[in-house]
């Protein structure tokens, strides 16, 4: 037998098999990043910073990441490991949840492990989460998570379903705002089965509701203060500058929906197509009750974004908003050859290349965008020289509070000095430490071009009171890593003493 064969048989057995593959595969992705600078991306950036404090809220974001990357933070430090670990381990349990649901349906061990790898097709599941995604992530786990809860609710009804379904409710309602909609069209999907109907008046379900709700609540008490803090940023990203008004923009952002559709899941789809050939033509028109569940629930969650272009400013929308509602697509399509009479697990074998070239390709991308900065002049930030520039402030002083102008250099700051606190100018979420606390210089520092120090781009009013005197600004640079040597990062700086 050849080495496909082989693989193809192991993933075969089932749920175990299949998570030991992928956990060996975000393994290498962990191994990938540690291997490239220590500086962050912008995600990387925010949960370091953010790592500070413990809070109800954040910012435009919900806080369940940012709690649980606090949580690993407080354990083994802040560290490049501990900020890529938490990412990685919730994609895994997203595949595993995904798994765990469809042998809810389907208990043929293979059947689990067929759409636990088919989740690779997916873009957002396999590419986009080797860039730069925390919050995405996840939704994308408590999705899978509420797919298992209501799958086994449906065929065993027993408590344990409910709850699952209320933990995972809640869970993505803290992960990210746009979960809200999956549940409803869940509730839409099963008030049409009239056997399954029977669910929703079980009085099991108010675990599930007093569980979310108890899950919900720290934030939701501190989104009722910050209701403009939590949604500006949403409402921003999804509202282009000079957008067109009336029907023009309804049909700009419907246009926008329909693209955003097409790059979630055109990749599936034509994987699909090429591996199952006329049986997939034939199999769109077969189905059951779990088909029309989740062809119901994934065109609910889409009107729901219908609704929100026809009701709000919104006239772009990015497949990253889609995660809750089209994440269960391969298995729908999984679902869809199988009531066609085609027993997908026998194609395992031929579709095992196509998973590993995935593997193989989206593992590639970050990497080589940041070794091969210095001839493509495209630089990350992960060619920031920060690390470096750490080492020469670390020179003059050690402060006791640095205090950086926007979020990705003060995460960075955070990263190179793991005991100081640091304090995002544009967004100072914590404060100063209290006075008495302050034994030592203030640092500040911000980016800037190549023309000069000039005045700092940052207020300092709030250290007045600590009777501390600025010394004059200063410039630092340092050339990227990777880089042609030319290219170099602009840093101005100075200390408060």
């Amino acid at each position: 037998m050849n080495k496909p064969g082989r693989l193809a048989a192991f993933l075969a057995g089932g749920l175990r098999p299949a998570a030991l593959f992928l956990g060996a595969y975000f393994l290498l992705s962990i191994a990938v990043r540690l291997m490239l600078p220590n500086a962050l991306t912008l995600d990387e950036a925010e949960q370091a910073l953010f790592s500070q404090y413990w809070l109800a809220g954040y910012g435009p974001q919900p806080p369940f990441y940012n709690w649980v990357q606090n949580a690993f933070v407080s354990v083994i430090g802040i560290s490049l490991f501990s900020l890529t670990l938490p990412k990685f381990l919730m994609l895994l349990l997203c595949y595993v949840f995904f798994g765990m649901a469809a042998r809810e349906i389907d208990a043929r061990p293979a059947f689990a492990a067929m759409a636990m790898l088919s989740l690779l097709t997916l873009p957002q599941l396999s590419y986009m989460p080797q860039q730069d995604l925390t919050h995405t992530v996840a939704v994308l786990m408590a999705t899978s998570l509420f797919l298992y809860g209501l799958f086994r609710t449906l065929v065993r009804a027993d408590w344990q379903g409910y709850v699952i379904v209320g933990v995972a409710t809640g869970i993505g309602m803290i992960s990210k705002y746009n979960f809200g909609l999956l549940p409803a069209s869940a509730l839409i999907a099963v008030c049409c089965d009239r056997e399954w109907r029977a669910r929703l008046f079980d009085l099991r379900i108010l675990l599930t509701a007093v569980i979310s709700l108890a899950i919900v609540l720290p934030h939701a008490l501190w989104l009722l203060g910050n209701l403009d803090l939590a949604t500006s940023g949403t409402i921003g990203k999804m509202v282009e500058a000079n957008a067109p008004h009336g029907i023009a923009r309804i049909a700009r952002a419907l246009a926008s929906l329909m693209l955003a559709c097409i790059a979630f899941g055109a990749l599936t789809v034509i994987i699909f197509a090429v591996a199952f050939k006329k049986d997939f033509r034939r199999s769109l028109t077969a189905g059951d009750r779990w088909t029309r569940l989740l062809g119901l629930m994934m065109a609910v969650g889409l009107l729901g974004v219908v609704g929100v272009i026809l009701f709000t400013g919104t006239t772009k929308i990015t497949e990253r908003w889609l995660d809750p509602y089209l994440l269960p697509l391969p298995l729908y399509l999984l679902l869809k050859l199988e009531r066609a009479g085609i027993d997908a697990t026998l194609h395992l074998k031929r579709l095992v290349p196509v998973f590993i070239v995935i593997m193989a390709v989206t593992s590639v991308p970050l990497a080589g965008k940041t070794f091969t900065a210095g001839l493509t002049g495209a630089y990350t930030r992960i060619n920031y020289p920060l690390a470096s520039v750490a080492e020469a402030l670390k020179a003059e002083g050690r402060p006791a509070v640095i205090v950086a102008a926007g979020m990705h250099l003060a995460g960075n700051m955070r990263l190179q000095f793991p005991d100081v606190p640091v304090i995002n100018s544009e967004q100072p979420i914590a404060g100063f430490p209290a006075p008495d606390d302050m034994k030592g210089p203030v640092l500040a520092i911000w980016s800037e071009g190549g023309g000069g120090t000039g005045s700092p781009p940052i207020d300092l009013s709030s250290v007045d009171t600590l009777g501390l005197t600025a010394s004059p600004a200063k410039s630092l640079s340092r050339p990227y890593y990777y880089g042609d040597g030319k290219m170099q990062l602009n840093l101005g700086y100075l200390w408060l003493r």
